[in-house]
């Protein structure tokens, strides 16, 4: 029991450092968060393509094996995601809406677990399920028009889902405290 209080300890403080650190960093500049996202989706097909073209080319017998045809298919999504960027991340609210809602939903499971074993404090975890599913909801009922607009308020609430997580940290630590 005592290890597990510790794993949810760790991994919540680091959940809570990140979502915090890159809800500064879109707050702080939308625009090039944005373009570090395109940047490293089209980086990373355009890498998944050469590495299948190569291998395909690498192990071909009696003409190129479908890995081959994998590769030229990533590259074209590097290519549509680089250049299409813009008309691609206006579906990106929906897709992390989309997201926080799964992810509320798991936290949703895990807080009534939590609830035989924390007694008062895994209202603590409901709560942050609740603020991941609304979240997800405000992002997938998109009403804003500017995706740069709704970036800084996804940072905003990285921030605020890392201040509730650090106070999961805390209350953790508390209860490994109690238990020892």
């Amino acid at each position: 029991m005592e290890t597990l209080i510790k794993r949810l300890e760790r991994s919540t403080l680091v959940q809570a450092a990140v979502y915090v650190l890159v809800g500064v960093l879109i707050l702080w500049n939308p625009r090039f968060f944005f373009d570090v996202i395109v940047y490293v989706v089209a980086g990373y097909f355009a890498i998944l393509g050469l590495w299948a073209i190569v291998q395909g080319v690498r192990y071909r017998r009696n003409g190129l094996p479908p890995s081959f045809f994998m590769g030229i298919i990533y590259l074209v999504i590097a290519l549509i995601v680089f250049f299409f960027a813009e008309v691609l991340a206006s579906l990106l609210p929906i897709f992390i809406g989309l997201l926080f809602l799964f992810g509320g939903i798991i936290r949703l499971v895990q807080a009534f677990g939590y609830r035989r074993v924390m007694a008062n404090r895994w209202m603590y975890f409901l709560v942050t399920s609740l603020l991941w599913l609304g979240i997800g909801l405000l992002l997938v009922t998109n009403p804003f028009s500017s995706l740069l607009v709704l970036f800084q308020l996804f940072g905003g609430f990285l921030i605020a889902v890392g201040v509730m997580e650090l106070i999961l940290y805390i209350t953790l630590r508390r209860s490994r405290r109690q238990v020892i």
